[in-house]
């Protein structure tokens, strides 16, 4: 998403974009094409796709395995790249974007790493020991060698928090220059008439049905990182008040263990993978959006929170940091700890019953998307930096070339 939209603001702005990217959709785990391929989408793009051999798990071999294949495809094909102006590549995944770097070194191109995940750390902090640990980072050295050459020679490190942005400036040893910057994710409202038509009917009738009640919505991949099982016990306790519905809508690696224990629960629905245009009309129907991270999930400001926030709706969220710390300054929800049931239902509780305080807070969403979550405002100012350091490297090329001229 964030890289799609960046490249429509700078072919928006006049610039040849081509973007390299996987065959593979990591929301659905769907394969999308068969084969590598080069097409050019309505709006311009250039998209360059690669077949790795895909995964079902965020965490596996086979991930890891299929953004190596892609890599490799990338390094294989930059050989014969036409000299671009600058290049913009993102980590994860480390692998290819290595690559890009790599390239751009070696061809004096100026390049920007955008930090959108801490990897490979995630990959040992999900290990269960310290044993564990230790004999991960050995095994990953040689990736932890790509990450700091990566970082070292970018020309320019952005970030989607000062969280990301400060591990990726640690990661090359170097001191925060005027080429670093955050960029939030952002998120852009789908509008009426600009691919704003339904993908399907069904769940409208679902919505339609639960029009009396207040939908307390998780909107995302149901991966690990996220305490899904929380909010059934929440479920389970509000079980019988027929106020309050739990949404919890997409698809991944719990789907079908909540499906299965949520399947006698009334006040529960799991309407599994919706299109964007659902999204929309669940967020403009919804009451809170949640965000229930497991502890210690390496996350600083992910999308979600802005997706809810660009309808207004307060949050309740058990990430800690820069998250928490802007939940609490813009008092646009409530923080939970993770894992504790009883601050989650209170805080459920809270925002059902004082309509007050959901009215506030509601405001305060809404004020802080349009300030700095508004993908307009960043992307525009993101492309500006991307013409920034494509000009940083023309002039990089009239000095060669007068050298040349002058030996």
């Amino acid at each position: 998403m964030r890289a799609g939209i960046l490249a429509q603001e700078l072919v928006s702005r006049g610039h040849e974009v081509h973007w390299w990217v996987s065959a593979f959709e990591h929301q659905r785990r769907i394969m999308q094409f068969g084969f590598d391929q080069e097409i050019q989408t309505p709006d311009g793009i250039h998209l360059h796709i690669l077949k790795g051999c895909g995964y079902k798990r965020n965490i596996s071999l086979r991930r890891y395995i299929d953004h190596k294949i892609i890599a490799s495809k990338f390094r294989r094909a930059s050989e014969h790249l036409p000299r671009p102006d600058v290049i913009v590549t993102a980590t994860p995944c480390y692998h290819l974007a290595y690559e890009a770097v790599r390239y751009a070194k070696a061809n004096g191109i100026p390049s920007i790493v955008d930090v959108e995940d801490l990897w490979p750390d995630i990959f040992i902090d999900h290990l269960p020991s310290h044993v564990l640990k230790h004999i991960g980072g050995k095994l990953l050295s040689r990736d932890y060698k790509k990450v700091e050459y990566m970082f070292k020679n970018a020309d320019s490190i952005v970030a989607v928090s000062n969280t990301y942005l400060l591990w990726g400036l640690n990661k090359a040893h170097r001191e925060r220059s005027r080429n670093e910057k955050v960029f939030l994710l952002g998120y852009k409202p789908l509008i009426e008439g600009m691919g704003g038509k339904k993908d399907t009917e069904p769940v409208s009738s679902w919505l339609k049905e639960r029009s009396d009640q207040k939908l307390f919505t998780f909107i995302g991949s149901f991966g690990y990182s996220y305490e899904l099982d929380l909010l059934v016990k929440a479920a389970r306790i509000f079980h019988g008040k027929d106020r309050i519905c739990f949404v919890l809508a997409g698809a991944g690696e719990q789907y079908d263990e909540i499906k299965r224990k949520t399947r006698s629960l009334d006040n529960v629905v799991v309407p599994g993978w919706i299109g964007r245009s659902e999204i929309e009309e669940l967020l403009q129907t919804s009451h809170v959006g949640l965000l229930p991270y497991v502890e210690g999930a390496p996350q600083s400001i992910p999308n979600k929170p802005i997706e809810y926030l660009s309808s207004g709706l307060p949050i309740i969220s058990s990430l800690g940091g820069e998250m928490a710390a802007l939940v609490d300054t813009y008092r646009f929800g409530i923080n939970y700890d993770p894992g504790n049931i009883d601050e989650l239902c209170s805080s459920i509780n809270l925002l059902a019953d004082n309509s007050d305080l959901h009215r506030e807070m509601s405001s305060n969403a809404r004020r802080f998307f349009m300030e700095y979550g508004d993908s307009d405002k960043i992307y525009s100012e993101y492309s500006m930096h991307v013409e920034e350091m494509s000009r940083i490297g023309q002039t990089r090329s009239n000095a060669l070339a007068g050298q040349g001229k002058m030996s």
